[in-house]
């Protein structure tokens, strides 16, 4: 008797340990390398490369409300693209930004930690069409509406291209954004 309750004392301790754990996880492959965003709480995340022979971590010590991966900047390897809830040494509300990194030799380093695009950022995606490879935005009008606009890699950062619609609603900008069309 005595050992099965030790036993059901251990699987009890197992079981609320990992109940207790809100670590999770979205995973991407790309080439020989698996790209992950590890959360660890509503504040704290990693952005991760890891191959058979390396694993390298970014802190991201922030919210983050979205994770895509694309060739943002067209060398033929996938780019990571994190939205992150922040402030910025000049705008000290907490408003949504965008940062991209690349695979630099299975390390994570920054691409681009954009402060912010043309107008408030609400959502983005990436976008690969015949035409080139895109960024996609949701963004606040002062209107209240939100227009969708798209960016394109030159350089150093984000170009802006076009306006695909204005004034619309965020419904349908978000079923547009969703949709790619």
């Amino acid at each position: 008797m005595r050992n099965h309750v030790g036993f059901y004392f251990l699987l009890f301790v197992s079981l609320l340990i990992l109940s207790c754990s809100n670590t999770t996880k979205t995973t991407f492959k790309t080439g020989e390398h698996i790209i992950t965003l590890i959360k660890e709480h509503d504040s704290l995340h990693y952005v991760q490369i890891a191959s058979d022979s390396l694993v390298d971590n970014w802190e991201l010590p922030y919210p983050v409300y979205q994770f895509t991966h694309g060739d943002v900047d067209g060398n033929g390897k996938d780019d990571i693209l994190v939205g992150v809830i922040k402030t910025t040494r000049f705008d000290s509300i907490k408003r949504k930004r965008l940062f991209i990194f690349k695979n630099y030799k299975g390390y994570v380093r920054p691409l681009w930690l954009g402060s912010r695009l043309s107008k408030p950022l609400v959502d983005f995606d990436f976008i690969e069409t015949q035409e080139g490879n895109f960024i996609r935005s949701i963004e606040k009008e002062q209107s209240g509406n939100v227009l969708i606009a798209e960016y394109k890699w030159k350089r150093f950062g984000l170009v802006f291209t076009k306006y695909l619609h204005r004034e619309i609603d965020s419904a349908k900008a978000i079923q547009i954004l969703r949709n790619k069309s």
